[in-house]
């Protein structure tokens, strides 16, 4: 692994470029995307969008290109602070083996995104060792109407854009949440339909011990797809994972905890959940209070029994605000963090932009 390097920490004025290496959706929902330019730069962002149009018929190899080509433009352009993507979508992976990671290395900067960008995160800091973000893509959070949760937005600018290199602290936890994507999302691009905010999950303790490792994971199904590949950590024993789980086969569909389950149970198979110091889930996709109780159960099945860990104590934590429901963290990968259960804390340990 290389050494790790600090992205420069965005300032205003600096420019935000927004990239689309998964789902290609700024044609299908031009309104929702300029709505999430806009809210960039009302908060002092100028914004910078690369893209090319596709039609539907595009062979794999030229689409590869061409989204390649769009993230090695943003990294190659100076006037560009930050990366952000449009959303995720399926297909990021395709685009691993014709990366230009010493342009990267040799161009770092902040670069964000969740659910299928996991493949992307792994990538570049397994290859560059540049540090990058688990956080809000544009179509899923920045874009909401009539503006972005002020938790998503406050803890964005708290991490990337701090006013000195100091640790990123505590994590916090929402009161309120929302389960479910914006209206526009399921194809009313004209829709100003604001998301339903109801009491957020309390975080729970699945198992309670205290820990201190590198935070490292990412959408549990992409987690999984990654090992055995050269993009996954060699070895996890000093990391503490973080997972979380995306749609259903539907946006109108939650990830089953059978899913999970299956994913869990990939996971120890690898060895890798033999290996971490602690886990930390994020709030489930549409997960009511009895699929949370189900999959509580289950993550504790799959370490008593097939993990054999049951008697060790490692802290296990669910319903952190990260993942495929809002509002969310910006979580950066590789940080040190320690999970506390005594003191009921997640703390980020160290800076993860240079200022």
């Amino acid at each position: 692994m290389p050494d790790t390097i600090l992205p420069k920490a965005l300032q205003k004025g600096d420019t935000i470029a927004l990239i689309s290496p998964s789902a290609r959706l700024n044609d299908v929902l031009p309104r929702s995307l300029a709505r999430g330019k806009t809210f960039l730069e009302s908060l002092g962002f100028p914004v910078k969008i690369i893209y090319t149009s596709l039609p539907p018929t595009t062979p794999i190899a030229e689409s590869i290109r061409v989204r390649c080509e769009e993230l090695h433009t943003a990294f190659h352009d100076p006037s560009i602070a930050a990366i952000i993507c449009t959303i995720g979508g399926s297909h990021a992976n395709e685009m691993l083996p014709f990366l230009d990671y010493d342009l990267i290395q040799s161009n770092p900067k902040i670069f964000i995104g969740y659910s299928d960008t996991t493949f992307l995160h792994y990538a570049i800091e397994s290859r560059t060792g540049l540090r990058t973000f688990y956080g809000p893509s544009i179509l899923t959070d920045l874009c909401d109407f009539p503006n972005p949760l002020q938790f998503t937005i406050n803890h964005f600018l708290h991490v990337l854009a701090p006013p000195t290199t100091t640790p990123i602290g505590p994590l916090p936890r929402s009161a309120t949440c929302t389960l479910d994507h914006g209206a526009f999302l399921y194809g009313d691009d004209e829709s100003t339909t604001p998301r339903d905010l109801i009491p957020a999950p309390s975080w729970r303790w699945l198992r309670r011990s205290h820990s201190t490792g590198h935070l490292y994971g990412g959408t549990v199904s992409c987690v999984v797809r990654l090992q055995g590949t050269p993009y996954a950590p060699a070895s996890w024993e000093d990391k503490i994972m973080f997972l979380e789980s995306a749609m259903g086969d539907s946006l109108a569909q939650p990830y089953s905890v059978d899913r999970f389950r299956s994913a869990l149970v990939d996971l120890a198979l690898c060895g890798v959940l033999q290996q971490i110091r602690g886990l930390v889930v994020g709030r489930g996709y549409k997960y009511d209070d009895e699929m949370q109780d189900q999959l509580a159960g289950v993550i504790t099945e799959v370490f008593d029994t097939i993990v054999g860990r049951g008697s060790e104590g490692i802290p296990i934590l669910m319903n952190v605000d990260f993942g495929h429901t809002s509002p969310l963290l910006t979580l950066p990968i590789g940080a040190r963090v320690r999970l506390n259960s005594e003191r009921d804390e997640f703390v980020v340990l160290e800076a993860a932009v240079e200022v």
